[in-house]
């Protein structure tokens, strides 16, 4: 695995992908004899589909990414892949296996939905949806290329939720599996027996490095979708979804993950080392849990005084575009990105500092923390009254801030404060160690 930074593309580690950013690679790709570049069709807002074709063998491999918009961890692995391919030095390995397998690859399925950072493509179709209506220029492409192409395997690239756990670990679900049922009775035959044995393989390769950081989808039947879909045609199909991993908001270890599965399961298909490995590999990855994790997670949080007081912890999300505190109570359950333990602090609701046109406030990092020390944490006002000079969020006019004790749905703008003061402040959900950077300048 300590190969990959070598081959890994540059400047596509950010959290939206779009066309504009892998359309120069596609161009430079045109270039290289071992590969075939074509155009495949349009998307409903006409720009161009892509496939990019490579080997010569019988045994023939699709893959497919970005299918919803904004969900862009796989395509910058496709083309991690494809660099790692085309290496030089690579020309041994690709000769045990170009005349084996070809490979039909798909990047990017829906730009008009990653111009727009959306799941959907410009006509709001969830194109993963839309296996059988085909009502979606990108969906038709999709399935005109299967129908084609026949591949044997087909490898679908998805993202998943940031919140996705496996099983009652604790742990993120960094990547996720699945082997699409192709009937509503999940039945296993002989090409979705492949696709369970090939995804063990590949689980095995990278549980080294992520073992516990690895889920499998419920495999409930999906008439509606491609994964299925392919299922049903006699298409081994293999889904893998990019989720979070601690300390790595832009997904840079799932997309590693992507391309040392793919190298893997090219090794695997071109070998057929797969025939003989247990689907009971499979069957041992923990299902995957929804709102598993929470961004922010608060220990032990006191509130209230007398015989109305009690402990309580608090739960944060950045979800949607908002922040919020979305749980209070025992929150035994849920995994924190970021833990804290509160313990001997109790819940403060902020002060307001009203801003004044007439005398701006020059918003240092040393002004700001006396301001947090005095218990005043968000500004009131015509944000042209504020100067920020700190790095520090700063949180401006916020809504839903009423009420003196914590609630669900409410701004997750708060203070932490004990015998000695206010120990930590949570603006807009950013912890913030008063005290710690207090110390620290």
């Amino acid at each position: 695995m300590e190969t990959y930074q070598k081959y890994k593309i540059s400047g596509l580690d950010q959290p939206v992908i779009r066309q504009s950013d892998i359309l120069p690679l596609i161009e430079g790709l045109r270039q290289e004899p071992l590969l075939t570049v074509e155009q495949v069709g349009e998307s409903y807002q006409k720009r161009p589909l892509y496939s990019i074709a490579l080997g010569k063998g019988a045994t023939r491999v699709m893959l497919w990414s970005q299918m919803h918009g904004d969900e862009p961890t796989a395509t910058p692995a496709l083309f991690d892949l494809l660099n790692y391919i085309t290496a030089p030095e690579q020309e041994a390995w690709r000769d045990q296996w170009m005349d084996k397998l070809s490979l039909l690859i798909i990047p990017m399925l829906n730009p008009d939905g990653a111009e727009r950072n959306s799941r959907h493509n410009a006509q709001s179709f969830d194109i993963n949806r839309d296996a059988k209506a085909l009502q979606s220029p990108e969906g038709r492409v999709l399935m005109q290329l299967a129908k084609d192409f026949k591949p044997q395997f087909g490898f679908n690239l998805h993202d998943q939720g940031s919140y996705y756990g496996v099983g009652d670990s604790g742990e993120a679900a960094t990547i996720s599996v699945l082997a699409p049922a192709f009937n509503v009775q999940r039945d296993i035959n002989e090409s979705r027996g492949n696709a369970m044995q090939l995804i063990g393989v590949m689980v095995e390769k990278i549980q080294p490095a992520i073992g516990a950081n690895i889920g499998r989808y419920d495999d409930t039947y999906a008439w509606r979708a491609f994964g299925d879909t392919f299922s049903e045609m006699g298409i081994s199909t293999i889904l893998i979804e990019s989720g979070a991993h601690p300390g790595d908001p832009n997904r840079q270890v799932a997309r590693h993950m992507n391309f040392e599965m793919l190298v893997t399961a090219i090794d695997s298909i071109a070998s057929g080392s797969y025939l003989s490995a247990s689907r009971a590999t499979y069957d041992a990855i923990p299902l995957n849990k929804d709102d598993a994790l929470v961004d922010l997670k608060i220990r032990n949080v006191r509130v209230g005084e007398g015989d109305l007081a009690y402990r309580t912890d608090l739960a944060v999300r950045k979800r949607y575009g908002q922040i919020s505190v979305v749980d209070v109570g025992d929150l035994s359950n849920l995994t924190g990105f970021l833990d804290y333990d509160a313990s001997g602090a109790w819940y403060q609701m902020p002060k307001a500092f009203v801003l004044d046109a007439e005398a701006p406030l020059e918003l240092t990092d040393e002004r700001y923390m006396a301001l947090l020390r005095e218990g005043v944490a968000y500004f009131e006002g015509d944000e042209v009254s504020l100067v920020k000079e700190t790095q520090l969020p700063v949180v401006l006019n916020p809504q839903r801030l009423q009420g003196e004790l914590p609630g669900r749905r409410r701004n997750a703008t708060f203070l932490l404060a004990d015998a000695n003061g206010i120990k930590a402040a949570i603006l807009d959900g950013e912890l913030v160690d008063v005290r710690g950077f207090q110390n620290a300048k």
